[in-house]
This record gives structure tokens, C-alpha cells and sequence, in this order.
């Protein structure tokens, strides 16, 4: 099958992925909750809110209807934020398999996503002691190779 053929199939999966998350989560189906959940499945974040628009294609929606879409998705646990500069939100698909922290250059604000979780120890050790429902939030800022360069 050629590469474009699979993109395509890979694309309709995540749209009726997005379709059943929204259905399992009692949200109604529209064109921007599905475009934005499905981008925030292909694309790993986080993004901010404004990132997303822009990555949406022109004139899908407004800003207005990305705001509110973000904020029913963070209420239903579908999208998780994290305020990782300056107080501004940033929103990802909160895939229970795929725990995971941030590190920030604190220079060009990129952002890197990296699977190491040493506080998975530390919650086991919480659940033994009767807490239950446990999360945790780390990040970490330095300087990425690129900024060290210039």
C-alpha cells in the first residue's frame, strides 16, 4: 500500500477513534470537538490553545469554540493541561497508557516529552497507605542542545 493510502487509513482510525471518545465521555459529536480531538491523537502536545487553532484548518471554527471545546475536555478527562510558561495552559490527550513528563528550554520554549517516571514508586507507595485516585504533575526547564549552540 503506498504511504499516502496509509496515511489516509490512519487518519479515518483516529477521527472514528475521537468519534467513540466522545460518545463514551456523553459529548455530543460536532465538527470542531471531532477536527480538535483528532489532531490532539495524531499530534502529541501539549499545544496551547492557540496552537491548536492554528493547526485547524482555516475557517473550521473560531477561537471561542476551541476554548470551549478544550474546556469540556479537560472536564470530562479526555485532554489534560499543564501550565508550563507564564500561566498559560497547554492541552494534551490524557492517554492513561502513556504516562509521561515535559522538560522546557527556557529559552525557545520548546518542549519535549520523555517516559522516565520515578514518582510511579512513590504513588504505589501512597495507594498502599489508603489514597487512591493518585496523580502527579513534573516538569522540568533547561536549555535544549539548538539554544546552547547560538
Amino acid at each position: 500500500m503506498p504511504l499516502h493510502g496509509h496515511t489516509q487509513k490512519k487518519e479515518v482510525n483516529l477521527e472514528a477513534r475521537s468519534i467513540e471518545l466522545l460518545k463514551d465521555k456523553g459529548l455530543s459529536i460536532t465538527g470542531p470537538r471531532k477536527m480538535i480531538l483528532t489532531l490532539l491523537l495524531k499530534e502529541h502536545g501539549p499545544f496551547s490553545a492557540e496552537d491548536i487553532f492554528n493547526k485547524l484548518p482555516k475557517k473550521s471554527c473560531d477561537q471561542a469554540t476551541v476554548y470551549r471545546c478544550l474546556n469540556q475536555f479537560v472536564e470530562t478527562q479526555l485532554v489534560s493541561t499543564a501550565y508550563l510558561e507564564k500561566e498559560m495552559a497547554h492541552f494534551e490527550f490524557n492517554d492513561p497508557q502513556h504516562h509521561h513528563h515535559h522538560i522546557i528550554c527556557k529559552i525557545c520554549k520548546k518542549i519535549d516529552s520523555f517516559p522516565d517516571c520515578i514518582l510511579d514508586k512513590i504513588e504505589m507507595t501512597l495507594g498502599k497507605k489508603g489514597y487512591k485516585d493518585i496523580q502527579h504533575r513534573l516538569e522540568f526547564f533547561g536549555v535544549c542542545g539548538s539554544c546552547q549552540k547560538t
